[in-house]
């Protein structure tokens, strides 16, 4: 694992090196950020740093970093959610474990994962630990968030934020690591919101590639549909009603495309790059202001959905808002 291995946390990387050169190592560290932000893989750099035996760190080729690389390290401990909680009893076998010198080197690193779904009693038993942690043990905390982490426990760590990763950062990470075309990893990338894992898991998704054509090919077909044709798509979202949230959610980015190509003509700010050419086609075929009402109705669709309204009549209310667009546009005196 070396730098260039993590694209885009260089600073990061850098403050941290800097920290344990400068011997400014604390015994407590919380990283945190949203999930798949790249906590784990930060925290696993900067333990292997830690452990490492050369001057150049970390190595990759001594001992500890062959044993880090390969799960094996005697002397790191994980500490990991069981059923979505972290209950009293592994912190308190950590307890046991902590005051027991380093198996090979000098340092002895406990990193606890999803430390947020600790409960007050394993939170209280840490708690005892960070007060007084011995000489040679580090605890490395990862959390979504500090709000279920008592303050007490936060006010004893070093908090390490990872940042998102910006568009050009997160496009050069998923057409590296899924083989994407740069097209449509620059849509990845901007869906992801600068969160490396959910860009590399929407990447590597074959169903969501499937949906998203199929919203496509949907708005398409209603922008020309007659009200009875129109009702034929109702199928498709009954036999897909577990991802209804989803594939609305699609609809809406596909017309805020559309909405944005009419209003600015700004190609940069289109998220379904890959699909410009359909996306200036479709935007003949809706006003702005029908576009307006659309993303409405869907917004008015999806709330109805939460409170559990009658999941076909929503969905057959919402197709015929937007079914004979493409007539509306054409027949009406402007096309803006």
């Amino acid at each position: 694992m070396n730098n260039f291995e993590i694209i885009g946390q260089s600073a990061l990387i850098d403050g941290l090196r800097s920290v344990m050169d400068s011997g400014r190592i604390v015994h407590s560290y919380i990283f945190t950020g949203p999930k798949g932000i790249g906590k784990r893989t930060i925290s696993n750099y900067f333990a292997k740093m830690l452990l490492c035996d050369e001057e150049n760190k970390p190595c990759n080729e001594c001992q500890s970093c062959r044993q880090f690389d390969s799960s094996n390290h005697p002397d790191v401990i994980r500490i990991k959610s069981s059923n979505n909680t972290i209950g009293i009893e592994p912190i308190r076998e950590m307890r046991s474990d902590i005051g027991i010198k380093p198996f090979q080197g000098r340092l002895k690193i406990y990193i606890i994962e999803q430390g947020e779904t600790m409960n007050h009693h394993a939170q209280n038993a840490l708690l005892k630990t960070l007060e007084e942690p011995p000489e040679h043990a580090i605890i490395i905390i990862l959390a979504e968030n500090l709000a279920s982490l008592f303050p007490t426990i936060i006010s004893r760590c070093q908090q390490i934020r990872v940042p998102q990763l910006s568009t050009q950062e997160m496009v050069k990470l998923i057409h590296e690591r899924t083989q994407t075309p740069i097209d449509l990893a620059q849509v990845y990338a901007k869906l992801s919101e600068g969160i490396p894992g959910k860009g590399l898991e929407l990447a590597s998704s074959q169903e969501h590639q499937q949906m998203r054509q199929d919203t496509l090919d949907i708005l398409d077909s209603l922008a020309k549909a007659s009200l009875v044709d129109s009702m034929s798509y109702v199928d498709y979202f009954l036999d897909n009603r577990d991802n209804a949230t989803k594939l609305l959610d699609m609809l809406e980015l596909w017309l805020r495309d559309i909405l944005v190509l009419k209003q600015s003509n700004n190609v940069d700010l289109i998220v379904n790059i890959d699909k410009l050419a359909h996306i200036q086609s479709l935007a003949n075929s809706f006003t702005t202001r029908a576009i307006q009402c659309i993303i409405e109705e869907i917004e008015n669709s999806k709330k109805m959905l939460m409170a559990h309204a009658n999941f076909q009549l929503t969905i057959e209310n919402l197709l015929m808002k937007v079914q004979g667009s493409d007539e509306y546009a054409r027949g009406g005196r402007s096309t803006v």
